[in-house]
């Protein structure tokens, strides 16, 4: 009997793991199991097993066959373990278990991982906009450059397969192409191997889905609005794309812009990211007088509006304070309003959704409506707008919060602070305040000593 160097159990204790070292075996890695009644084993070796982990995780696949074999022929096991033998000693089976390739079409395992992560976000551990973003990079990316590169079937991925990923998807920046890396990734980790539909070594190769090198300008792809811009296109929402749906006499696109108008407000002077503005609803805003005093030492009424809030990608808690309780009391009334003018029963309360589409039982306005009007808008102003001085990249709606950070920090508000409100991590805060620093020092760095006597120092000599 050959000799046994390491030996682990698997299953719960119903076989284990051998490592043979004499014998024609040595060296190779075998599942055995004690057969029931009896002193004898029967093992099979492991495939493709060069370690002992390897070996265990292969073990449960090489189990289940035999134990498949076994009843589909009984006879032939009879045969094999005959009670004729001594039963003083103990007897082996040995055979190579051939691993058949698995393999599903690229398609239809994208479909299958889709409907995974839609199971995910019903059960609320993903957003809609994760799901959404997945399924973009999938299907509009993914799969179009695997048919440019002829993989059809989940078994011909190679480590080499994604190399040319980069060049394929160049017109993307490369934040955006980390981010489809990052989804792919899942995808592979999450589905493919776990159906065993992917070698898992693969994705421990760095080489096999290689990420972008990110510069400091390409983070700053959501640019602050400077405060000129920023009068520009808020003048601009609420004249000019208010009024034009008056003379088209509709008052659902009118309601819309009016709402767009204070969306962009509230966005700008609370940071709050689009996802958690469309769910948030009244009762999580809370307005107080704060009061102060005037110059005759008068009392006066000073309204400020604290949000509490959970941001979606970090779930982090927040309470965020802002100067917008007069713009939310005036949006809530035309909200009333409107729907009063129109006839309809429905009535704001705590539980409405604050920009919330009456003509639809008060549910939220998808995302995509927010893009196109801000695209809108950008592009009615664009050639009045001066942009951002540090970044090459065009507003996006993400630059209201970013104009919150930006704006916090220039006025002295603690970088912890802003990281708070902001739901950033404070060293990330730290990046936009280093940059703005600068500018704030430069009266400082750059004044020449005029008319100044040259500064002598001395050593004053204490014994």
């Amino acid at each position: 009997m050959p000799r046994i160097v390491a030996k682990r159990e698997v299953l719960s204790g119903r076989g284990a793991v051998v490592l043979y070292g004499s014998g024609t075996s040595a060296g190779s890695f075998f599942y055995r199991e004690l057969i029931k009644g009896s002193r004898s084993y029967r093992q099979r070796k492991i495939p493709d097993a060069t370690t002992m982990d390897e070996a265990v995780q292969l073990a449960v696949e090489v189990a289940f066959a035999m134990q498949a074999e076994e009843l589909e022929t009984p006879d032939l096991v009879k045969d094999i373990f005959s009670p004729s033998k001594p039963s003083g000693s103990k007897s082996y089976e040995t055979t190579t278990l051939l691993r058949q390739p698995r393999r599903q079409l690229i398609e239809d395992s994208i479909t299958n991982f889709l409907e995974q992560e839609r199971q995910r976000k019903e059960a609320g551990l993903i957003t809609s906009k994760t799901r959404q973003q997945k399924e973009i990079t999938l299907t509009q990316h993914m799969l179009p450059y695997l048919s440019s590169q002829g993989v059809l079937y989940t078994n011909q991925i190679r480590p080499a397969t994604f190399k040319d990923y980069e060049l394929f998807r160049s017109a993307a920046t490369p934040l955006s192409r980390n981010v489809e890396i990052g989804h792919i990734k899942d995808f592979c980790k999450n589905y493919l191997v776990k159906n065993r539909l992917l070698d898992a070594d693969m994705l421990l190769d760095r080489g096999f889905l290689p990420r972008s090198r990110v510069k400091q300008v390409d983070r700053m792809k959501n640019p602050a609005i400077n405060e000129d811009d920023w009068k520009t296109i808020v003048d601009y929402v609420r004249g000019p794309f208010r009024d034009s749906a008056k003379l088209l006499q509709n008052h659902r696109i009118h309601y819309w812009r009016t709402l767009f108008w204070h969306f962009i407000l509230f966005m700008k002077n609370t940071g709050m990211s689009p996802e958690e503005i469309l769910k948030m609803k009244w009762k999580q805003i809370e307005i107080v007088d704060e009061g102060r005093l005037n110059s005759k030492g008068e009392r006066e009424e000073w309204l400020v509006s604290y949000i509490y809030t959970v941001r979606s990608k970090t779930k982090q808690a927040r309470e965020i304070p802002a100067n917008q309780a007069r713009e939310l009391m005036r949006w809530k009334k035309l909200q009333q309003e409107y729907m009063e003018a129109r006839g309809l029963k429905q009535t704001v309360d705590r539980e409405t959704i604050v920009f919330s589409n009456p003509n639809n039982e008060l549910k939220s306005y998808g995302y995509s409506n927010f893009q196109r009007s801000w695209k809108d808008v950008l592009e009615a102003v664009g050639p009045k707008l001066k942009g951002h001085r540090f970044s090459p990249h065009p507003y996006t709606i993400y630059s209201m919060r970013s104009t919150f950070i930006e704006d916090h920090l220039l006025k002295g508000t603690p970088v912890y602070e802003v990281a708070e409100m902001a739901g950033h991590s404070v060293m990330e805060t730290q990046k936009t305040y280093a940059r703005l620093n600068l500018r704030n020092k430069g009266r400082e760095i750059t004044m020449p000593n005029m008319g100044k006597k040259e500064r002598q120092r001395k050593g004053v000599e204490l014994f």
